[in-house]
């Protein structure tokens, strides 16, 4: 999906300024809604014309564009003939806010820039639509729910971006490997002690397992940033009856709640035993020394989300895993780490502008309601399947396959779909009790800092300063556990989290009693 890495802050006052004169001349010359009385509940009577924003980033040269790609002729021709709108589809390379090119649907990742348009009544409010149309869009608001038709931080009752439904659920799952639990004749394990007991027998018969590369063996896989990378591991310590209020104060990061420091010292227990890898602080995510271990079958478990086995066709890991090792390679997803109460937790944590692309409908739009009834086709479960099977198996010749197209409806995958180890993964992920009471909690960019009276530069010491208390606190010789600790903890607090406490407490009311979500 295409994620702009640009302008994660509001743009300048001169460049703003300028934004806000071009919408304000451009809707001036346009009637926003133009399409009342028009659309019969199947078809409009006459053709209307929208544009579409399309991800356009490849990294090959190819014939086709997004208006060529099998998936965009499929999606044009289908949608004229079913609804009668023309769909244009518009290159994101060519999004220009500052000079007005914004196509009638958009997306957009940055939350505070969206903020900043609507504000500047750059930003239809589609919440009459929605409530005047409801029977005509009842495929879109079924897909995405109440919690993606995201509300007005002024005004609930108003509505100004859509978050697309994922595919593949948030939640992590453990992955381990199927086949040297059965060499081993261990059951999968589902429990924390369970899968203590598995990786502890991995170490112990590295030798069989991997005969000459024993000393590669790694039995639980993490990375620099374990409160990522063994994020359901962390997950399972947190007290899911947490009172709002401390929530809130330390919602910036879970590792200031109650029950985390057990976690660091469990797994500084297993650094210890042997059971993580030695160098996990030089092992950056998502490189080659991340996934390279795991594909040339070292590595017994580790956690990730459900797709990330069997995602990208070709290149996908399981079937690097398999050339290296064999078909008989197997991992399979489990729910290993369970809470006081016995059940398996992910903390939601996908905050107001961290998550995927808004959809949004810019103030030069002159059919919204096109736009609509276009955004329902797309999400209609008949349509999402169709489009899922275009072109899907020949990207390397067309790139601009269906997730491109499917924009409420992300991380659509075939492949995923028709696997079984895939579909279990997914199912897993599904099974697990999401706690989504911490995206009230509005996190802050490090350059918050820079409106803070401190004595040291807290912008540029917060960011790396969880990854690095946690690291170092797992990595401390076991003895020295509580001492290394305690520092590491006072370090972290004076790299800003002090600070974050400080506002947020004094914020309490403003966010959490009176519902006003502005980030600060």
């Amino acid at each position: 999906m295409f994620k702009s890495r640009e302008n994660r802050f509001p743009f300048s006052l001169i460049r703003l300024t300028a934004f806000m004169l071009v919408i304000s001349i451009a809707v001036s010359f346009c009637s926003c809604d133009n399409s009342k009385g028009t659309f019969d509940g199947k078809r409009f009577d006459t053709t209307r014309h929208i544009t579409v924003l399309v991800d356009s980033n490849v990294d090959f040269q190819s014939r086709y564009d997004v208006n060529t790609s099998e998936t965009a002729k499929y999606i044009h021709d289908t949608v004229l003939t079913q609804l009668n709108i023309d769909v244009t589809f518009v290159e994101s390379q060519k999004l220009n806010f500052e000079n007005g090119v914004a196509p009638d649907i958009t997306l957009y990742e940055n939350y505070n820039v969206i903020t900043t348009y609507y504000r500047m009544k750059g930003v239809i409010n589609i919440a009459p639509y929605l409530k005047d149309n409801a029977e005509n869009l009842k495929d879109l608001i079924g897909l995405l729910g109440a919690d993606l038709i995201s509300p007005g931080i002024e005004d609930p009752q108003e509505v100004w971006y859509l978050t697309p439904r994922e595919f593949v659920p948030n939640a992590r799952v453990t992955f381990i490997r199927k086949d040297w639990l059965d060499k081993l004749g261990l059951k999968e394990p589902h429990t924390r002690e369970e899968f203590y007991k598995c990786i502890v027998a991995f170490r112990d018969n590295a030798d069989k397992l991997l005969g000459s590369s024993a000393d590669q063996l790694i039995p639980f896989f993490i990375d620099s940033e374990p409160n990522v990378s063994a994020k359901p591991f962390f997950d399972s310590f947190l007290d899911t009856a947490i009172d709002d209020m401390s929530l809130y104060n330390h919602g910036y990061c879970r590792v200031a709640q109650a029950g985390y420091k057990d976690g660091i010292k469990v797994l500084n227990d297993w650094y210890n035993k042997g059971l993580l890898p030695k160098d996990f602080q030089n092992i950056r995510p998502d490189t080659k020394e991340s996934y390279e271990p795991i594909e040339k079958g070292f590595v017994g478990a580790f956690c990730a989300k459900a797709d990330y086995l069997y995602a990208n066709g070709d290149n996908a890991h399981i079937k690097a895993i398999r050339e290296n090792c064999g078909e008989d390679a197997q991992y399979i997803a489990v729910n290993t780490f369970e809470d006081a109460n016995g059940k398996y937790n992910y903390w939601n944590e996908d905050y107001l502008y961290e998550s995927l692309n808004k959809i949004f409908i810019p103030a030069t739009c002159k059919d919204p309601l096109a736009c609509l009834i276009y955004l329902n086709w797309i999400s209609k479960s008949e349509n999402i399947n169709k489009i899922s099977t275009i072109n899907n198996g020949d990207s390397k010749e067309d790139p601009f396959t269906s997730d491109r197209y499917l924009i409420t409806f992300h991380g659509i995958n075939a492949d995923i779909a028709e696997g079984t180890d895939a579909e279990t993964a997914i199912n897993t992920a599904s099974k697990v009790n999401y706690i989504d009471k911490i995206n009230k909690c509005v996190r802050y960019w490090p350059t918050a800092f820079e409106y803070t009276h401190t004595e040291e530069n807290i912008s540029e010491l917060y960011p790396g300063s969880v990854e690095r208390f946690v690291s170092n606190s797992i990595a401390c010789p076991a003895a020295e556990f509580e001492s290394s600790y305690k520092e590491q903890f006072e370090i972290y607090k004076k790299c800003g989290a002090n600070t974050l406490f400080k506002i947020r407490y004094e914020e309490w009311d403003k966010v959490m009693v009176h519902g006003n979500l502005e980030p600060w």
